[in-house]
């Protein structure tokens, strides 16, 4: 096991399948915004899911495009005590992550260090939306 950080190792951004035994990928800036929600509330974030190996997102993938999990720049995390729209809106002032979404059914969010632009989407259903005024005002944030 691997200390990446204060709160956080090796093993907490490994793959979910059993075909890579644990393979990992992350980006650190991933892991700096983390432990940068995990001060102001306090509380550890949980990472439900980082890195995707091949093998995963072919088992996973409902699209063509290559998901930012695979290249270690991606969590779906949580906290304990704290809505998925307060988390939401924290993770939206944190400069490292320019990728977040929003999960209401799963009650977790996604976020990720991709280059460029904020994006900001939601799922509905098996749907990816961006996150519109309309949509935000609908999901509280």
């Amino acid at each position: 096991m691997t200390n990446l950080s204060e709160h956080y190792n090796n093993k907490d951004f490994a793959c979910l399948c059993p075909e890579c035994r644990g393979e990992y990928k992350v980006h650190l800036g991933l892991v700096g915004a983390l432990e940068q929600i995990g001060t102001h509330f306090r509380k550890r974030a949980q990472i439900l899911s980082a890195y995707w190996c091949d093998a995963y997102y072919e088992k996973l993938k409902k699209t063509s495009k290559r998901s930012f999990h695979t290249r270690g720049k991606a969590a779906h995390i949580a906290v304990d005590g704290v809505s998925i729209q307060e988390l939401f809106k924290y993770a939206e002032t944190v400069p490292e992550l320019r990728g977040i979404g929003l999960y209401p059914k799963e009650n977790f969010i996604h976020v990720d260090t991709r280059p460029g632009d904020p994006v900001r989407f939601v799922k509905e259903g098996n749907d990816y939306y961006p996150l519109t005024a309309d949509k935000k005002t609908k999901y509280g944030l």
